[in-house]
């Protein structure tokens, strides 16, 4: 016994006197070997971070990816909303060329104010509203077949978006005729 208390307190001496590495463990269930060192907490942080970036950059892609699409379809009902309201107008309207509410089927290129609201992104605050340009251009097309002639207009609606610098586009393009 007296052995055995004499190596354990020498045991405990020699552990006082070893560097720091004994320290840097933490102990779980208690005794020498049951624990972690530091080097392994390192080792797991950096592995679960090599781990959790790429999971949340794809979450933060995908919602930009999701606004994205969102403003497209948005677009793509504005500019088809736009081609069935010309189409309605006839083949020979006519109108003030203000704003995107015009329904000129002139030649040439309409309207002299072409802003558009694309998407409010579900609030009241206009600072947060993506702003478009819509236009559309009309072009008299004439053919003729024997005992036949016929007179359209090609119109080609445009919708960019936002409007300082397009970074995107929907067009819809139709034939109106006479």
């Amino acid at each position: 016994m007296a052995a055995m208390r004499f190596t354990r307190r020498k045991s405990q001496r020699v552990a006082r006197r070893l560097p720091n590495r004994r320290r840097f463990r933490v102990f779980l269930r208690g005794g020498h070997d049951s624990g972690v060192s530091l080097i392994e907490v390192l080792i797991s942080v950096i592995v679960l971070g090599i781990v959790v970036v790429p999971i949340f950059d794809s979450f933060v892609v995908g919602r930009t990816l999701t606004s994205h699409r969102g403003e497209r379809r948005m677009a793509l009902r504005l500019v088809e909303r736009k081609v069935e309201q010309l189409m309605n107008a006839g083949y020979g309207a006519e109108g003030t060329d203000a704003d995107v509410e015009s329904t000129n089927l002139t030649a040439g290129t309409h309207p002299t104010d072409p802003s558009i609201v694309v998407n409010t992104r579900g609030d009241s605050d206009v600072n947060n509203d993506v702003l478009g340009s819509l236009t559309w251009t009309v072009a008299p097309v004439v053919w003729s077949s024997p005992g036949d002639s016929v007179c359209a207009k090609t119109v080609e609606v445009w919708l960019r978006w936002p409007a300082q610098s397009p970074r995107d586009s929907v067009s819809v393009t139709t034939l109106i005729g006479a």
